[in-house]
């Protein structure tokens, strides 16, 4: 019995989020729906994986199986395309799921015929291409993010890329548990809780940040979209030289980079000119994104107010004042302009400065020896 339990643990998690989902269905935007059917198959596919372990499988559930395990990775590269655009053609993504279709009705039809070898190596060419190409459609994605808004955090992709990274272990460990065989894991318990721990804990890990995941890609189509129409009439080197003459106006001197949550669009709002011209601007003259723009400046006005006492500081109340939307965004980003975290700088920053003030004194005493 408690064997049984253990060769149940990722169907239990999976079907606790797919109920999860199910009941939030409505409320789901498209990628998270998505999801859901992922995890709808990972239901089928763990439950077939605890009957493998405990009573065995019968010819169907086999094929069952195989069609579940090839529709995993087309499924969650379809997640990820939801996640990060708007397919001109959706449906066609789920070609993807084609491959597995055909070897499992192959399977059924001619029980006799040998689809392993077949079922592996789509299985590995599935792997690589959601793995590279995913990964090139987060990146792409996570780059126009850091453009639109100068707060990125919960709405880039960072931890859907560590899940793929999870996906390609996983993967490589049911390789491995695949060639070990059934007979090896079933010695003891505890084998069967290190052959399964790692896909309940992935599994638990991938729901829950899809889950609690709130910004969506059509949010992101609608702040892109707040933009300052080109005024009719003006040149392109009109509209160069304002740009030029406004932007670090009003980015800097009127000190907008310290507004909490700052879009591009609020730039845009603020210079009248659209929000293309200005990206274009700081990605070319400044050498970087918006985002890294407005939170370098950020982090030059919360150096400003560390260089105060350094007893009466409070981080979350620097924070804020910098503009920063949470103390793991400031800390995030200080550490990435400065090397140091804001404690250590202005502790270093406070020792430089009792230094000068010593050496100040010392040459002042020195001078009036003299005299």
């Amino acid at each position: 019995m408690y064997r049984t339990l253990l060769s149940f643990i990722p169907f239990f998690v999976c079907l606790f989020w797919f109920i999860t989902f199910i009941t939030h269905y409505r409320k789901c935007d498209r990628a998270k729906r998505i999801l859901t059917w992922f995890l709808a198959t990972c239901v089928v596919l763990y439950l077939c994986h605890g009957l493998y372990f405990t009573v065995g499988l019968s010819h169907p559930m086999e094929c069952l199986w195989t069609l579940c395990s090839m529709s995993v990775y087309p499924l969650y590269y379809v997640y990820i395309c939801n996640l990060v655009s708007h397919p001109n053609a959706p449906m066609k993504l789920f070609l993807f799921l084609l491959p597995g279709i055909i070897v499992a009705v192959a399977k059924l039809l001619f029980p006799d015929v040998a689809v392993d070898s077949a079922r592996q190596l789509i299985f590995a060419i599935q792997v690589f291409v959601v793995i590279y190409f995913g990964f090139r459609k987060l990146h792409t994605f996570d780059r126009e993010i850091a453009n639109v808004y100068a707060d990125t955090e919960g709405r880039d992709t960072t931890a859907v890329k560590h899940l793929l990274i999870a996906f390609v272990i996983t993967s490589f460990l049911s390789a491995v548990a695949n060639a070990l065989g059934k007979q090896y894991f079933a010695q003891s318990d505890l084998m069967v809780i290190v052959a399964l721990t790692p896909f309940s804990i992935m599994l638990f890990a991938l729901s829950y940040i899809g889950f609690t995941r709130d910004f969506s890609f059509e949010q992101f189509v609608e702040d892109s979209n707040e933009c300052v129409e080109q005024p009719s009439g003006d040149t392109h080197e009109i509209e160069e030289r304002k740009i030029e003459n406004t932007i670090d106006q009003v980015i800097v001197a009127k000190q907008l980079y310290l507004t909490l949550n700052l879009k591009i669009g609020d730039v845009a709002k603020a210079t009248g000119i659209c929000r293309t011209y200005i990206s274009k601007y700081i990605n070319q003259t400044k050498g970087m994104s918006f985002s890294d723009y407005i939170n370098s400046l950020r982090v030059e006005h919360a150096k400003t107010l560390l260089s105060h006492d350094i007893e009466t500081i409070k981080i979350f109340s620097i924070a804020t004042q910098s503009g920063f939307s949470s103390e793991q965004s400031f800390y995030r980003n200080f550490f990435k302009f400065t090397g140091m975290k804001p404690l250590e700088w202005a502790r270093e920053r406070a020792n430089e400065t009792y230094s000068q003030k010593a050496l100040i004194v010392t040459v002042s005493e020195e001078k009036l020896m003299q005299l």
